[in-house]
């Protein structure tokens, strides 16, 4: 029984995507200051990749 994996609930779906949002955003605020298109492009990919990571690991728990 102790080995069973829970299912990730709706509150943990919800914080990971909004902790997902949250990095992507912050990531990418350089590129919006600058108002460089191609820069905050890269950022968001960048900052999408880092909050996938983390998404991933707090939907595992």
């Amino acid at each position: 029984m102790k080995k069973e994996r829970l299912r990730p609930d709706g509150a943990d779906v919800s914080a990971a995507g909004c902790g997902w949002l949250l990095i992507t955003a912050v990531i990418a605020i350089p590129g919006f200051v600058l108002n460089d298109g191609p820069l905050t492009l890269y950022l968001v990919v960048v900052g999408g990749v880092i909050g996938s990571l983390w998404a991933r690991k707090r939907l595992r728990r």
